[in-house]
């Protein structure tokens, strides 16, 4: 029994000695504290907060020439991901949808997961930096056909932004609406 007390003790001595030297070697500091990527600073710096939105639908199968308004709010999630909550209505209709966005380093690019109204959720093509652009490609079918999409996010400005979003199938533009994005004001600080 003195033997196997004797060895514990030994296992043991030998594991603090190893933490011990770790910690010479590599001491926590609040630099090594987790930070987001640059590429999701960038995102998170560009759209992180509160925002009003207008939609203007100029080509759409069912809501030509509808609008629709309402609020986004962009909120930094976990593993610094970014989350838009998005409300809108109007004579378009309603909108509820929630976005989901994440830094793919493998493949150097953006991921999307969707959620819109009742049509659940989905991840939605990539995402990447075209200059001063964030655009988000995808496909999907539309009446048995596939369409291409694109959701561009232009003249980004610290107050203010525009979302082009078109749609083509077959050489035809099937869906074009444009939301504009005025960040809210906070007012009495």
């Amino acid at each position: 029994m003195a033997r196997i007390r004797a060895l514990i003790a030994l296992l043991l001595g030998a594991t603090w000695m190893h933490y011990q030297k770790a910690d010479l070697i590599a001491p926590l500091s609040l630099d090594s504290e987790p930070r987001p990527s640059p590429e999701m600073q960038r995102l998170i710096d560009t759209f992180r907060g509160n925002w009003n939105v207008r939609e203007t639908f100029e080509v759409s199968a069912s809501q030509q020439r509808g609008t629709r308004q309402g609020t986004a709010s962009f909120r930094i999630g976990p593993g610094f991901s970014l989350i838009e909550d998005y409300k809108s209505g109007g004579s378009a209709g309603s909108l509820r949808f929630l976005a989901l966005v994440w830094w793919d380093e493998t493949a150097q690019v953006y991921r999307l997961l969707t959620c819109a109204n009742n049509d659940g959720c989905g991840m939605r093509g990539t995402v990447k930096w075209q200059g001063k652009e964030l655009v988000n490609s995808w496909e999907q079918v539309v009446d048995g056909k596939t369409a291409r999409f694109k959701d561009s996010f232009v003249d980004i400005q610290p107050s203010s932004f525009r979302l082009v979003s078109e749609g083509s199938s077959g050489g035809k533009t099937i869906w074009r609406v444009i939301t504009e994005y005025t960040r809210v004001k906070v007012v009495g600080l």
